[in-house]
């Protein structure tokens, strides 16, 4: 299986479409996780990368958000979805909140977009299945090609980290392959690959010493050929 820069795939894929960016607020980094070696980690990855939130209409403030802007700026439209108040968020919708579902099918059904982004989303919200059932209904509906990333727990790296210390599911590969293709989105064209972080020079060492293993398992769903 083949190793992609997440977020540069993401660019290249909505360079010049509509893109409806579900949980594409912003980016922050909590832990609950201890420990030296999880400090360490932790330390060197806020020294490498500062992880200030990200401002969707100013300048980038790292190396991984300049590469989010690059999303952002090269679609022809970004309108996200997320649950946070902000005048950057067109549909503000809680995933985790009963009768989230019918908003979410009401939006694209308005916004109609042509790419839907859920990059490290999934894994925090109750209604997961629902929502990729509605993305599914955009790729019948409307041609919309689907992105979906998800987090690797098979990285230990990412794990001692506490990166997945709100997550409702432990994606392992087979488990995250599964978990995509259950849902409506398994009757269309579904391609999974890795992702690397490429920003900084010490994710190449994170990806040694977590043996090859991915941070994180993409997904692109399209319609099946006829």
């Amino acid at each position: 299986m083949a190793t992609i820069d997440r977020l540069a795939y993401a660019a290249e894929l909505c360079r010049g479409k509509r893109v409806l960016d579900v949980g594409g607020w912003g980016m922050t980094t909590s832990t609950t996780s201890t420990g030296l070696l999880t400090e360490t980690l932790q330390t060197l990855h806020r020294v490498a990368e500062p992880r200030a939130q990200a401002d969707q209409n100013g300048p980038a403030k790292s190396p991984f958000l300049a590469a989010l802007a690059r999303i952002r700026d090269g679609a022809a439209e970004h309108c996200i979805m997320d649950a946070h108040q902000d005048p950057g968020v067109a549909y503000q919708i809680d995933l985790n909140q009963s009768g989230c579902v019918e908003k979410v099918r009401a939006a694209i059904e308005e916004y109609r977009p042509e790419v839907i982004l859920c990059m490290e989303t999934l894994e925090h919200v109750n209604y997961h299945f629902e929502i990729m059932n509605e993305f599914s209904r955009a790729v019948s509906r409307h041609g919309a090609v689907v992105y979906i990333t998800l987090p690797n727990n098979g990285n230990w790296v990412l794990n001692a980290l506490g990166w997945n210390y709100d997550h409702s599911v432990a994606f392992f590969r087979d488990i995250a392959h599964r978990f995509v293709t259950r849902s409506d989105l398994g009757q269309h064209a579904v391609v999974m690959h890795g992702c690397m972080q490429k920003y900084l020079w010490y994710w190449w060492l994170v990806y040694l010493l977590a043996f090859a293993q991915p941070l994180s398992w993409g997904f692109t769903i399209r319609r099946r050929a006829s």
